[in-house]
């Protein structure tokens, strides 16, 4: 079901949460001050070369059968408890450890999507805080980027507006042209310069849930593609259990919840799609 937006706006509270963690594990402490002062920490790394080349052919071969169903480039949405490699990555210890330090010990994953701009495509994703479509509090989510190819500033890549995260959750409107996402923050340009995620395949950068971003349209020839993951501490809650149908793919990827509110999956054999 999808969320009625302003009901999601209506839910209370609307703050960021810093992080205190005076003894983190994978992160310094100089890029926890940074997440909680600009929303965001970037250029870390989880595949080597070889692997960032297995994940791209891995996924080359998961879009062509979208492609062959007539699927956008942008469906690949979800599939986190169906396709075994998504699986492998969104538990991988590595990229845990790093969310760990933000959200502490208990992680769980509601959601994965492939954000695939395809060469030369048109549309763009509006200036926007992901908290503003998701039916879930508090906001606690912090989302993955991980680049499966390069991305250079020519293809339309994610744009952060540092420090827009600390104004809590903003005004904003529909917009109707041509865009993945359809709803934009009121004049985003009051946060300054768009920072541009300049990423390597095999990079990933970690941001919060009410950071605003965005990204134009790819004006190159060649394809930019990011997987994200978005992990929560357990204690995250949906506003409305008519919103069920968020968190029923969702998987404890390390931890426990004490509260058995979210559910415990099984690794998928193969990959699934329908």
């Amino acid at each position: 079901m999808q969320p009625d937006y302003r009901a999601v706006d209506a839910a209370q509270p609307h703050a960021f949460y810093p992080v205190f963690n005076e003894s983190p594990k994978t992160l310094s402490t100089a890029q926890i001050s940074h997440f909680n002062e600009y929303g965001f920490i970037e250029k870390l790394r989880l595949f080597d070369k070889n692997e960032a080349d297995q994940h791209r052919h891995r996924f080359d071969t998961l879009l062509a059968e979208f492609q062959r169903q007539e699927r956008d480039s942008y469906a690949i949405n979800g599939y986190q408890t169906r396709i075994d490699f998504i699986w492998d990555i969104a538990t991988n210890p590595l990229l845990l450890d790093h969310v760990e330090d933000l959200i502490g010990p208990n992680i769980v994953l509601w959601g994965s999507h492939y954000f695939c701009k395809m060469p030369s495509d048109q549309r763009e994703v509006p200036f926007h805080q992901d908290a503003t479509y998701w039916p879930f509090r508090p906001f606690k989510t912090v989302t993955v980027w991980l680049a499966v190819d390069d991305v250079h500033r020519h293809m339309g890549p994610m744009c952060f507006l540092p420090g827009s995260h600390l104004h809590g959750k903003l005004a904003w409107h529909q917009r109707t042209d041509n865009t993945v996402l359809d709803l934009e923050v009121e004049d985003p340009t009051r946060f300054g310069t768009p920072h541009a995620l300049l990423l390597n395949a095999g990079e990933f950068s970690l941001h919060t849930d009410l950071l605003v971003h965005g990204s134009r349209r790819n004006r190159s020839n060649a394809r930019r593609c990011g997987l994200t993951l978005r992990y929560v501490p357990p204690d995250v809650r949906l506003i409305d259990e008519r919103y069920a149908n968020w968190t029923r793919r969702a998987m404890i990827c390390r931890g426990e919840d004490p509260s058995r509110y979210w559910r415990e999956q099984v690794r998928p054999s193969s990959p699934a799609i329908d």
